[in-house]
């Protein structure tokens, strides 16, 4: 049993995102108040993450420690392709008309406060078609420890700030009880996702 659980607990490791272990989770906002106007809403990625659709992370530190060459991009964090995170942007533009909605917050491409989210960092649970062209070892039995990082700031057609929303969750170990088999590529991703447009949401409304 002790052999079974250190053997996961490792793993666990080599496939969780930079930083997780110092902080896993969490949701900060510096917005006082409601939203009392129509908002636009864009979602971008960040120039890191969109530099690892096609390439590892630039900093060797940043590869993960179950990096094996040049092609490792599910161990690695990097080489998840461009329509992978694609798909990730648009799910992050879902959740947030759809709780927006639901909160009765008003969306409008002619409004004038814009909501800018970036997805920051992101992990998944299976590697992606990408990945697994790069790396032949790899199947869509693989699979890891997933998560994301998102941020977001409001702000005036003027340029001013009117807040930041910012949210981490990253999944830390590998449960023994078949659901983290079950996880689909981005299951942690979509979660974190999820959370952060229900908690912005809320800010906002």
């Amino acid at each position: 049993m002790r052999r079974t659980t250190f053997i996961l607990a490792t793993t666990a490791l080599m496939f969780a995102p930079l930083g997780a272990a110092a902080k896993s989770h969490g949701f900060e906002t510096t917005i006082a108040s409601p939203l009392q106007t129509p908002v636009k809403i864009e979602v971008v990625l960040s120039e890191d993450l969109a530099f690892r659709a096609n390439n590892l992370p630039k900093k060797l530190s940043d590869r993960g420690s179950g990096s094996r060459g040049l092609g490792a991009g599910f161990s690695g964090n990097g080489f998840y392709g461009d329509r992978a995170l694609e798909h990730l942007v648009d799910e992050v533009l879902e959740e947030l008309t759809e709780d927006f909605t639901k909160r009765g917050i008003a969306i409008s491409d002619d409004a004038a406060i814009t909501l800018r989210v970036t997805l920051e960092d992101v992990k998944n649970n299976r590697p992606t078609f990408e990945q697994m062209s790069k790396e032949p070892g790899l199947s869509f039995d693989s699979f890891g420890v997933g998560g994301a990082e998102l941020s977001g700031e409001l702000v005036s057609n003027d340029g001013n700030s009117l807040g930041t929303v910012n949210y981490r969750w990253f999944e830390t170990g590998l449960r023994n009880d078949g659901f983290a088999r079950a996880n689909g590529t981005w299951s942690d991703a979509n979660r974190a996702i999820s959370r952060f447009a229900k908690k912005t949401a809320k800010t906002l409304s």
